[in-house]
């Protein structure tokens, strides 16, 4: 059986390795046998792989925390799904091979005729989209929101989401030439990410104030998304990109009662809730409601290839099945 394994923490350039390993065990009572199809290479993958994730597998060992597939065989006891279903694999379940063993609670048939690849990308990033903006801030219709990075694929999932809450989107980018991206995943208002940002927003939202902002990138970005909050502000962290800590100025929290939060969608207290935010992300992508950009697939045996894009930009996907 093909496999990506990581077999030392550090860089994931050379910690990666294809691999053949031995086919998994026949599915047990309440298990599923599942013939992966695509598994992308998230942002937390490589955090994984360099040993900052809370994830620290013992080595060497299959990783990969997302992706999708079709039914081979059910244990005992497994009536949720059947044969030839295609399913999500649970998040941290190590994806990147052709065959796996998974337990089948909660698990749930996706639409049989939805894109493969997209359906790929529904564990982490839609659950998080409605989870950013469902829990810190009780949004109105009509509010902005602020977010960086706005060009990413967990940007178009905010801010479809929040469409359909009836509030609209500030985006962020660092380069001129992602802006176009950021307009075309729907955000309404599109700025660089620089100093002149506050001023820029003034003049487009008026007396409008921002009450949510959402910090992917960290470093001195923190500072500036903060500097766009109103009074009262919450500003949530969920990833950090660059790898820098936050620098925010105390006098921003201080005089305008900043609230500065973390985000994990491994936090227990939102595993209710993964399952139907998932279910919703797959009834958009089948509608064609919501596509993510795939900028390239490779092969398991193309990991080195696919590590180097990836960290190029733009969504990479590994395409497991043959």
């Amino acid at each position: 059986m093909k496999a990506v394994v990581l077999t030392a923490y550090g860089d994931p350039a050379t910690g990666l390795e294809f691999r053949e390993l031995p086919e998994p065990a026949s599915p047990g009572t309440g298990q599923v046998l599942v013939g992966v199809e695509y598994a992308p290479i998230n942002f937390s993958d490589i955090l994984v792989a360099q040993g900052l994730y809370p994830l620290h597998p013992e080595l060497p060992s299959v990783i990969g925390n997302e992706g999708a597939g079709r039914v081979l065989k059910v244990g005992t006891g497994v009536n949720n799904v059947r044969v030839g279903d295609r399913v999500t694999l649970p998040i941290g379940s190590f994806t990147w091979r052709e065959r796996m063993v998974v337990n089948a609670e909660g698990m749930v048939a996706l639409p049989a005729d939805a894109d493969p690849q997209q359906l790929a990308m529904l564990s982490i990033n839609p659950p998080s989209a409605h989870l950013l903006l469902e829990t810190y801030v009780q949004l109105q219709s009509d509010e902005w929101i602020v977010i960086n990075a706005a060009n990413s694929a967990i940007s178009r999932w905010i801010v479809s989401l929040a469409k359909q809450r009836g509030v609209k989107t500030l985006g962020l980018v660092r380069r001129a030439e992602a802006m176009s991206a950021a307009r075309e995943a729907g955000c309404e208002l599109v700025l660089l990410d620089d100093d002149n940002a506050p001023r820029k927003m003034v003049e487009a939202l008026g007396e409008k104030r921002v009450r949510l902002a959402l910090d992917a990138v960290s470093g001195e970005a923190t500072g500036r998304l903060a500097k766009l909050l109103g009074p009262g502000g919450t500003l949530v962290s969920y990833a950090a990109q660059s790898f820098a800590a936050m620098v925010v100025s105390p006098f921003e929290v201080i005089f305008n009662d900043l609230t500065v939060r973390g985000f994990s969608l491994g936090n227990p207290a939102f595993s209710g809730q993964i399952s139907s935010a998932i279910m919703q992300a797959a009834t958009m992508v089948a509608s064609g409601e919501i596509a993510i950009p795939v900028t390239a697939t490779y092969r398991l045996e193309e990991i080195g290839a696919a590590i180097a894009h990836q960290a190029r930009g733009g969504k990479v996907l590994l395409k497991v099945a043959d």
